[in-house]
């Protein structure tokens, strides 16, 4: 009896030390395949809506793009990246895995995602049009909402392809423009609150607006992109 108690005991002490053997050697793979973004990785699991939804939870689309990331300070590159834009978080995908991870929002700085440039404040995550003196910005949420009698397209603020008219929950979308400037964020969402920024040059920039002939109701962006560039080279 007692020999057997021996083998058993030897047994599952070799079993314990192949299964952390085997452990370790997972983690020094995956310590490989993560490289130099190793601590990137180690962040909170990005959220699963498991349930049935209309519309989108992605800034823009579902593909993870490659992009640069500022963390803690440091600088990691060619990440894949997407963003939740209900959550206002930046998600993260392992390049040889599933896992998709979220970065602590208090220790993330700006990232870009291709072009485009981005900037993390309390606020949320802000895509930057224009930097500068006088920042332009815009922020993207898709809120989570429910409205049981949901209909496709102007009411959830996008055309959905695959939407379910038996489905009730839905990520709404909103597009906000804002000006930054000494840290203090100003929502634009008009031609008017564009020009109330500026009050001092109110006259000198409606001038302008008729005779480049631009319209807010058709392209705030672009109307706000002249006021700020015109403002900043002739009048400051």
């Amino acid at each position: 009896m007692k020999k057997i108690r021996l083998l058993f005991l030897i047994t599952l002490l070799y079993s314990s030390f192949c299964g952390a053997e085997a452990q370790s050697t997972i983690y020094e793979k995956y310590a490989q395949e993560a490289g130099d973004a190793l601590m990137i990785y180690r962040g909170r699991k990005a959220m699963h809506y498991s349930f049935q939804f209309n519309g989108t939870f992605y800034w823009e689309r579902s593909e993870f793009m490659k992009g640069d990331v500022v963390y803690n300070g440091k600088k990691y590159k060619d990440l894949l990246l997407n963003i939740d834009a209900n959550l206002q978080l930046l998600m993260v995908k392992h390049p040889a895995n599933a896992l998709t991870v979220v970065l602590n929002p208090t220790c993330l700085t700006s990232f870009n995602i291709g072009e485009k440039q981005f900037i993390n404040r309390d606020e949320g995550i802000f895509e930057v049009i224009r930097d500068g003196k006088v920042a332009l910005l815009r922020q993207i949420t898709r809120k989570f909402s429910q409205n049981i009698h949901l209909k496709n397209g102007e009411e959830i603020g996008y055309y959905d392809p695959d939407f379910k008219e038996n489905v009730f929950h839905y990520f709404k979308y909103e597009s906000t423009l804002y000006c930054l400037k000494d840290d203090v964020l100003t929502p634009i969402k008009s031609g008017r609150d564009i020009l109330n920024y500026f009050p001092y040059h109110k006259r000198q920039l409606r001038v302008l607006i008729r005779r480049a002939n631009i319209s807010p109701k058709r392209n705030l962006e672009e109307y706000c992109l002249r006021v700020i560039g015109y403002v900043e080279s002739t009048l400051e």
